[in-house]
Parts: C-alpha cells; structure tokens; sequence
C-alpha cells in the first residue's frame, strides 16, 4: 500500500492537527522534502507539535517520522510534473522567472529606498545567516565592499552573542537572511534580543507567518519558489534582492 492509500484509508480518523498537517502537505508537498531535515522542522512549518506528528505517521502505518518521509519522498519524486521530464532546463528556468516576476508584488520601490538609507547611514552594518544563507550574507558582504562599504558577516551564533554581549554606542543595522524564518535557525533567537537592544533589525525572508515579524524594525517578504520534480536553492532569490537593494545604495553614494 502506497502512501496516498493509506492517507485515504485512514482520512476519517483524522483529528484537528491530522487535519492540518495533511493541508500543509497537499499545499506544498515538497514541504516535507525541501529543507524539512527533521521532525522538529517539519513540525514548525505546519505549526504542530512534534508529538502531533508521529501520531500522524503511525496512524498511517508507519514506525516513525523517517519512515514516512522517506515513503512520501518515494511517492512525491515518482510524480514529478511532465514539463519537467519534458524539458528539465525550461521548467528551472521558468520558475525562476516567475519567481522573480513576484518581486513587485512582494516589495516595493520605497522600500528599497528606504532600506538603501538605513544601510548606508548605519555605523556598522552586520549581515546574519546561517548555513545556505551564511554564503548568502558572505556574498552580500563581498558585493557591498565593492561599494566600499564595510560590513560584517555573521553565520555563527557563539559569535552572534558574544557580539550583542558587548556595549557599544555605535549605530548598528543587522540584516538577517532568513528562508523560512523558524526558531530551529540558530541565528534567530538572536532577532528578539537585537530589536531590544535597539538595533535596526531587519528581517529578510520567504515566510509571511515568520514569529519574528514583531522584532523586526523592517520586514522584507520576499517570493518563494514553487516548484515540483526538482530542488531549487531559493537563495538566488536573496541574491536578486541583494543586487536591486545594491542599485539604491549606490544611488545614495553617488550623491554623496
């Protein structure tokens, strides 16, 4: 018995959180393959518990939550869309493209602008991320130096705090790059204490539902790739961010 039969089969026992968890899946049900490495994460992104999880995978017959995963990656990947079997180098293409359509739909022109201004009048300005988006704030440390601008990037917590640990009357902006924008990110229990510590914070990131919108001075939103049959890294979507915010900086310099 396939997944889909057992999801079947076992429908009208479902309770409340089964419920939610079988939407999340069949919104995105490259949800539980695309960065979903662990049952925490996975249970984040459904807003669920942990326990809420396993109970779903046993109800369904399976031992555990690496079970389950592996049957729906067996299932998911065996129904990859035509078009990408057609032509796998149009579909990538193409979801880029539409993704980056999104961008006007997503952040407007003001607010570039205004980011642009806090970045450049900031004393010190400290780029966070972590793992992917580490290479992400990396990259945006190298292309603002090309300015000459001098930034700082941050991929390590143990860092991170020993930063914040320390006074300083500097004026300071951290940029936090952020997919999903879940606590399971080390870096972001840090967004909390530098909003409180009145430090620009902003917070970038592909989740509209981010808990940490309220500690963020300026929260930018940005499109999300939406795709099936293929793994696409979504930080080419902050590198597209990063070159337009980059544009409204120079501006800003070149008035100087």
């Amino acid at each position: 018995m396939n997944i889909n039969e057992r999801i079947e089969q076992a429908k009208d026992s479902f309770t409340k959180s089964d419920q939610v968890i079988y939407d999340c899946l069949m919104k995105d049900p490259w949800i539980i393959i695309r960065g979903s490495s662990t049952i925490i994460e996975f249970a984040e992104k459904c807003q669920v518990s942990k326990s809420a999880i396993l109970r779903f995978a046993k109800k369904l017959g399976y031992s555990g939550y690496s079970e389950f995963k592996y049957d729906f990656s067996v299932s998911e990947h065996s129904n990859i869309p035509k078009e990408v079997n057609k032509n796998n180098l149009d579909y990538i293409l193409n979801s880029y493209e539409s993704t980056i359509r999104d961008f006007k739909k997503f952040i407007k022109e003001e607010e570039f602008a205004r980011l642009a201004e806090e970045v450049v009048k900031a004393d010190k300005i400290r780029i966070c991320g972590y793992n992917r988006s580490g290479f992400s704030a990396t990259h945006f440390k190298y292309r603002l130096l090309n300015l000459g601008m001098e930034s700082e990037a941050v991929t390590d917590s143990l860092f991170l705090g020993s930063i914040l640990s320390m006074p300083t009357k500097l004026k300071e902006i951290y940029l936090f790059f952020t997919v999903r924008g879940k606590a399971s990110t080390p870096l972001n229990a840090f967004i909390e204490q530098c909003y409180r510590k009145d430090n620009m914070t902003i917070v970038i990131t592909m989740n509209p539902n981010t808990e940490y919108r309220k500690y963020a001075h300026q929260m930018v939103l940005l499109p999300s790739l939406k795709t099936r049959g293929v793994f696409l890294d979504e930080q080419g979507i902050f590198h597209i961010f990063m070159e337009i915010l980059l544009s409204y900086i120079s501006e800003i310099l070149l008035k100087k």
